[in-house]
């Protein structure tokens, strides 16, 4: 039998002002996906287009 998936999309917003390093610290995002990771998600892919956006988390899980 076939597994099938769950899925989740999770955005991570940057914080303060507008600066070319200003990205989530590598830390946070550590933790935020141990958390995720603990509850059986999977990072699929991850997407970022540029230094004022977010980044979006793509992940999944068996049913």
């Amino acid at each position: 039998m076939a597994t099938t998936w769950e899925y989740k999309v999770v955005t991570v917003k940057r914080q303060g002002t507008f600066k070319l390093t200003d990205t989530p610290d590598d830390s946070d995002l550590i933790t935020l996906l141990n958390r995720e990771g603990n509850q059986g998600w999977e990072l699929v892919n991850a997407l970022g287009y540029g230094p004022i956006y977010p980044v979006t988390l793509y992940l999944k899980r068996p049913r």
